[in-house]
């Protein structure tokens, strides 16, 4: 691949987008030719290097749901200055300053490296979020001071992190140490503590400078207690009778310590963007049953898994860690090849074009609960663009025939442009209407409601026929966190297979607290629920056939408003129905009537005041024949 180069100009043109200062700007060091050299002249100040080492807190979690046992947590430690440090002790303190962790170092060096990946790490936090991902734990910027650059400086400002996160790793990330512990969450937080507290860590890590005088970094971080999900309100379980159906809520897009450039387990180069330390499957697993799940899908980026074998041990341990209260599903992130005509555009159009690739942009599926490696891309530096890589009909086609589903990942993009990797060849899209893809992720993330970008990209497939569940996932590549999990219904005991078959069949809402559910019925006996498909004769409906739509509602102690929603396919979505200033729980109902020209969708929102929170229902159908 032909090496790019990078010009004077191209970085005069970041730093005047930028705004800021040349002594911050670590790109300015490329074009002064130290891009290899770790001991590069740059500088986090006026006066010179910091001295003092740094507590990035990447690992770490802000919010839990249990408080009993131990969860894993992890922060990564930095030296910035010029001279060595030899690593002594971390010791993590509770609100009383009891010592929750105390851990032997050993003495171990860590050199310093005059700021460079310090450099590195600020102009990640420039980037779209959506694509480096670093929307929580930001050390420099925060995403409302992030610079607004265009699409084409983007990408180029990408792949010069490319090369810098290559020299890094090829001098064996020698200036960070990522340092993994367990926290003992009923030792963090007092007795019987209500909803919303908040228990106060302390992270500190001591240090012998070169001559021999002792150093202390300090990074101090509060972990908060969430209310529990919100239950089926008592219409719910009486509607429902005797079953053995339970809800479990869920995650369905997880990165591990194979998505990481450096300090993986093993390396993934072309993940340049992730650095900040990672965990494997085995430790997440407590990180999401302290956050009240009951699943995951382990989805590594198909171009970090380059054999067969590495997908067997991915598949074996995801069965490893499967328990009667808890399940991992086998799954992958697949990259496809963007085909046919486009809608909109993307960041990796450029980045895949900067590759060589003058036709050729890329989107992400997720493929859950598959039983073989589904390539896409590879594992070498700027190689997420390359072959072998598929189109999405024959990945989404490989992931069916296996017993498995497939959801479009972000696929509205993101950022000021749509600037976050999305899916543009809509033209080639199929849904559930054509055996092919079973969901959109439509809340991608951590923010309090679903993405009006993704929620938008999943509607407007739905008017076009394209028809596909609404499903989410958190995208995380460090710790769990809360987001509008994954909520479905499941029957009987939970295995991997009574979780995709509950999955599949559409019984799934989407929340971080409140409780959701939609019902249809008429004057003749019929009911639908949530993800249902009614196939109705068109001439069979009578005129003006009135139907009743019920949604089963929880909010927990918040307030909010109700959403009724009706689409036509072919035609449009109305909002039905807003019923504002719902608390507590109970039913709400409204009326349509059923359209005889259309097939049609109906759908139920909340959304807390403020927009501290939401809930989303899976559509139910009626399809007319």
């Amino acid at each position: 691949m032909e090496k790019i180069c990078f010009t004077g100009n191209f970085f005069a043109k970041i730093r005047e987008a930028m705004r800021i200062p040349l002594l911050l700007v670590s790109i300015a060091a490329l074009s002064a030719g130290v891009l290899s050299s770790l001991g590069a002249e740059d500088s986090l100040s006026p006066e010179g290097p910091v001295e003092e080492l740094q507590v990035y807190p990447m690992g770490l979690m802000d919010s839990v749901r249990r408080i009993q046992g131990k969860v894993p947590m992890q922060v990564q430690i930095y030296n910035p200055g010029s001279s060595v440090h030899s690593l002594d002790r971390l010791r993590i303190l509770g609100p009383t300053g009891s010592t929750l962790v105390d851990l032997d170092l050993l003495g171990e060096s860590l050199p310093g490296d005059r700021g460079f990946y310090a450099g590195l790490l600020f102009d990640l936090e420039t980037i779209d979020p959506e694509i480096s991902h670093r929307h929580g734990h930001r050390v420099f910027l925060s995403e409302e001071e992030r610079p607004k650059l265009g699409p084409d400086l983007e990408a180029e400002l990408i792949w010069s992190i490319h090369e810098r996160v290559d020299a890094l790793r090829q001098g064996g990330s020698v200036q960070v140490r990522n340092l993994t512990f367990e926290v003992d969450l009923a030792g963090l937080f007092p007795a019987g503590p209500p909803p919303g507290t908040r228990a106060r860590m302390d992270v500190l890590v001591n240090s012998t400078r070169k001559d021999g005088s002792s150093a202390t970094a300090l990074h101090s971080h509060s972990v908060q207690l969430l209310a529990d999900y919100a239950r089926p309100p008592d219409e719910w379980l009486l509607s429902r009778g005797s079953t053995s159906a339970t809800w479990v809520t869920g995650d369905l897009h997880v990165h591990n310590c194979r998505d990481q450039a450096s300090g993986g387990c093993p390396n993934c180069d072309a993940e340049s963007f992730n650095l900040s330390g990672s965990f494997t499957n085995a430790q997440l697993k407590p990180q999401f049953q302290a956050l009240g799940m009951d699943f995951f899908s382990t989805t590594t980026h198909s171009y970090c898994i380059n054999s067969d074998p590495e997908f067997a041990e991915v598949a074996a341990e995801a069965t490893s860690l499967d328990e009667a209260d808890f399940q991992v599903l086998c799954g992958t992130e697949l990259t496809c090849v963007e085909t046919g005509s486009q809608q909109g555009s993307d960041i990796f159009d450029g980045v895949c074009l900067l590759g060589g690739y003058w036709s050729r942009g890329i989107s992400h599926y997720g493929g859950h609960g598959i039983s073989s490696r589904k390539p896409g891309g590879r594992d070498g530096l700027f190689d997420n663009c390359d072959d072998p890589i598929h189109d999405q009909a024959t990945n989404v086609s490989a992931v069916n025939s296996e017993g498995g589903f497939a959801i479009a990942n972000h696929p509205g993009g993101g950022g000021v442009w749509g600037g976050g990797l999305g899916l543009n060849s809509v033209s080639k899209f199929r849904g559930l209407e054509s055996g092919q893809a079973w969901g959109s992720e439509i809340w991608n993330g951590g923010a309090a409601t679903a993405s009006g970008s993704h929620r938008s990209w999943w509607i407007g497939r739905l008017k076009g026929g394209r028809v596909t569940f609404p499903f989410s996932g958190s995208d995380t590549h460090d710790a769990a966190f809360d987001f509008g999990a994954n909520h479905t219904l499941v029957e009987g005991a939970l295995t991997d297979a009574s979780l995709i078959a509950a999955l599949k069949s559409g019984r799934t809402y989407l929340s971080n607290g409140p409780f959701l559910d939609i019902e249809l019925s008429d004057n003749f006996g019929h009911s639908l629920g949530m993800g249902a498909v009614a196939f109705v004769r068109r001439n069979s409906i009578p005129s003006n056939h009135p139907v009743s739509l019920k949604a089963f509602y929880n909010m927990g102690t918040e307030t909010g408003k109700v959403r009724f929603y009706r689409g036509l396919i072919g035609g449009n979505e109305t909002l039905l129905d807003e019923i504002s200033g719902v608390t507590g729980s109970g039913t709400l109902s409204t009326s349509d009537t059923v359209s005889r020209s259309n097939h049609s969708w109906y759908r139920v929102e909340i959304i807390l005041n403020n927009s501290r929170g939401a809930a989303y229902s899976t559509p139910l159908f009626i399809a007319l024949q």
